[in-house]
């Protein structure tokens, strides 16, 4: 049994098929979103902020004027850690809460609304409550840094018997008790006062060091200069370990084998004037 083939008529063989218009109409629209999109991205990306920054140096704790600030733009969208202040007037009048340099992008961190309760040096080291600061010149020391310790200590060319005593006793706050009768020769000494001073600040064009010290050890060294005594200072790093009070020592005290055991530059190598074996 066959199956009969339809007929197609010639007309609508010969008839084209039109096209859908639709997909054409998706790709044009797309390609207009497309463009949108990258010129509104485009646009966006060129807007900018104007943000507060530093035209000079400030140091820790001094009050912001209008003078120090000026202004620059920046891109709207930047990383997290360039948000800055936009508005001057919120900056004036507040302090540093650290050293700031000359184009620095003021953060909110960087400032605080009180001074410090305490004087605060151009390093940005603070005096310390119930502390004093005193100048020591620094040309019996040499180089020093603010992260430095200082040693201190005096010349008696008198020889007076109990001055080194009655000295130390009053820079650890104590007493003054009576001179005791010299007893032998009495000779010329040193005498070291303190030990690991803290360094505040070092004037290197004055050649003075500004050390924290407590009110009656500054009224000591006071004491000593009045007295005409000649003060001198040993830098001694913030990592050496303090050293115990000394008694006084004069030339007649000192001996080879206790320069030899406290381990002096160069006693490894034969000592210059020593008498030969």
């Amino acid at each position: 049994m066959s199956t009969a083939t339809p007929v197609i008529p010639l007309t609508q063989a010969l008839a084209r098929k039109k096209n859908s218009p639709l997909p054409a109409i998706l790709i044009v629209v797309g390609l207009i979103g497309a463009v949108t999109l990258a010129i509104l991205g485009f646009l966006e990306s060129r807007k900018s902020e104007t943000l507060v920054v530093l035209v000079r140096d400030v140091p820790y704790g001094q009050q912001i004027s209008a003078e120090d600030l000026g202004t620059v733009a920046l891109p709207l969208h930047r990383p997290a850690q360039l948000v800055g202040v936009s508005n001057p007037a919120a900056v004036v009048g507040q302090y540093a809460a650290r050293n700031l340099g000359t184009n620095d992008l003021l953060q909110p961190s960087m400032l605080m609304a009180a001074p410090p309760s305490q004087p605060v040096y151009p390093n940005g080291e603070q005096l310390n409550p119930d502390m004093v600061p005193v100048p020591f010149a620094t040309t019996t020391i040499g180089p020093l840094t603010y992260r430095d310790r200082v040693n201190i200590g005096f010349n008696d060319p008198s020889g007076a018997p109990d001055l080194c005593d009655q000295a130390r006793r009053a820079a650890d706050g104590a007493p003054s008790i009576m001179p005791s009768p010299s007893g032998g020769m009495v000779r010329p000494y040193a005498c070291r006062l303190l030990s690991s001073v803290r360094v505040l600040y070092v004037d290197d064009a004055a050649k003075i060091a500004y050390l924290e010290l407590t009110p009656y050890q500054s009224h000591t060294i006071w004491a000593l200069q009045a007295a005409g005594l000649q003060l001198w200072g040993e830098r001694f790093g913030a990592t050496s370990t303090p050293l115990a009070g000394l008694d006084r020592l004069d030339i007649g005290q000192v001996t080879l084998g206790d320069l030899e055991a406290a381990g002096i530059p160069g006693s490894s190598v034969e000592v210059p004037g020593r008498a030969k074996e």
